[in-house]
């Protein structure tokens, strides 16, 4: 059996638990650091989770835990039709699926990958007992003072999400340091700089082999600015190369039609070595986004080939100026033909080294904020009846308490008096035990058995 240090609560919504956003990328990347700090993630969402990448987070060790009878959002989707809002439903399923988790493992940490997630865990006030991080995403979350463009959601539901980063206790997790002072200057005070692992390893690596086309990652829509790409493309008689997801497919191609633009290929929803192998073997990566909070396709390229953006994409300062261009869409096509018809492969190999750097860090933040986490609820007294046991299976405990319905109280109590014991933590269960060389024995099915089942 695997033992493991921590055990994590990743919460993402089964929406985003997909190959194409930051917040699908994250999810993949963190489970995959995590197994290689020795630590166990238990991916909590508010929907079962089917589709092929979800599989391969599990691949990677992330287990996979959802309510048992979700509520659907048919009534918030046909309320909501036009401008997204705050979707309480969510955020039911994921208070469920949370206790759900609750019933067969404690945790060192619960972060919220999802925005709904956090009110759910909120709403349990956990966030005095072990450490909640909020991470943020949504660019509203962080660039409050230079908003000029409407997003999805609308204006009362990014002042909702806003307003929990100012709770008590609760830790913001964000992607760089110009994030963190973004936050800061909002009135945001517990702020932490938690970076994204790279998700796909192989993009740290040296390519040496052919390059064709201008890259375009991300969804058809606005936000991302897509016909500034297409005018650029069409100015430049370049190939477009585009990465993207299905409905993204379909509208780039009418759209590529009514151009008359014939030499493109594109992908949809791709993943591992065949969107690696997309992203390295194109030449130029031109990004016209207008909103984003740290766009990952940007991260993902930039050690990989020359990047363009346009003089209105402020979110590039995240990023060391030395290894982008810069300047207004009028002048992008003339400096993208340049980039693309010149030898790039010593600026490639510096701004590489600057990409690994940044990805190197990345485990070390996460572990100092794990370690630095100070306790502010503690046990007043020994009444507690998990301290009873000396050495007990905690998913025991929770069927000796003999409850009708787990009440939140009762996983408090545990994690209050969890100093007193060695946390261990299997694939499937965690362990509590006073005596420090304790090593858990799980019944496993043999083989032979097997063969009579």
């Amino acid at each position: 059996m695997n033992i493991y240090k921590k055990r994590i609560a990743f919460c993402i919504s089964d929406q985003h638990l997909v190959p194409h956003g930051g917040i699908g990328q994250f999810a993949k990347g963190f489970t995959e650091m995590a197994k290689n700090l020795n630590w166990k993630v238990d991916i909590i969402s508010d929907k079962a989770q089917s589709n092929e990448f979800a599989n391969l987070v599990q691949s990677l060790g992330a287990n996979l835990i959802s309510p048992d009878t979700p509520m659907s959002y048919s009534n918030h989707t046909g309320t909501f039709a036009f401008t997204d809002s705050i979707n309480f439903e969510k955020m039911l399923n994921f208070r469920n699926a949370i206790m759900k988790a609750f019933h067969t493992n404690i945790y060192d940490m619960i972060i919220c990958n999802s925005l709904e997630g956090m009110p759910a865990v909120i709403s349990f006030d956990l966030n005095r007992y072990i450490p909640v991080v909020l991470y943020t995403h949504e660019e509203s979350m962080v660039f409050r003072d230079t908003r000029k463009f409407k997003g999805v959601f609308s204006e009362s539901c990014n002042e909702f999400f806003n307003n929990l980063m100012n709770l008590e206790n609760v830790h913001i997790g964000t992607q760089s340091p110009r994030n963190v002072n973004e936050i800061r200057n909002n009135g945001g005070q517990n702020v932490f700089n938690l970076s994204m692992p790279m998700s796909e390893r192989m993009l740290l690596e040296k390519y040496t082999g052919k390059t064709k086309g201008v890259l375009y990652i991300g969804r058809w829509e606005d936000r991302k600015n897509p016909e500034a790409f297409l005018k650029v493309i069409k100015e430049t008689g370049l190939p477009a190369k585009i990465m993207t997801n299905a409905n993204g497919k379909r509208k780039f191609e009418a759209r590529l039609a009514e151009l008359g633009i014939e030499d493109y290929e594109i992908k949809a929803s791709i993943v591992g070595e065949e969107k690696v192998e997309f992203i390295r073997s194109s030449r130029v990566h031109f990004n016209p986004s207008l909103r984003e909070n740290y766009p990952f396709t940007f991260f993902e390229c930039l050690g990989q080939m020359p990047c363009v953006v346009i003089d209105k994409s402020e979110w590039v300062t995240n990023f060391d100026n030395k290894y982008y261009h810069r300047d207004t869409l009028d002048k992008c096509a003339g400096i993208i033909t340049t980039l693309y018809n010149q030898d790039n492969s010593e600026r490639n190999e510096s701004a590489r080294q600057y990409v690994h750097g940044l990805d190197f860090r990345t485990a070390q933040q996460w572990i100092d904020f794990l370690k630095n986490y100070n306790q502010t609820a503690t046990a007043k007294s020994d009444a507690a009846k998990i301290n009873e046991y000396n050495t007990v299976k905690y998913a025991q405990f929770i069927v000796d308490l003999n409850r009708k319905q787990l009440a939140i109280d009762d996983v408090k109590s545990v994690l209050t008096n969890r100093s007193k014991y060695n946390i261990i933590y299997s694939d499937t269960d965690s362990y509590l035990s006073k005596d420090p060389n304790f090593i858990p024995i799980e019944e496993a099915t043999s083989s032979l058995e097997s063969l009579f089942a």
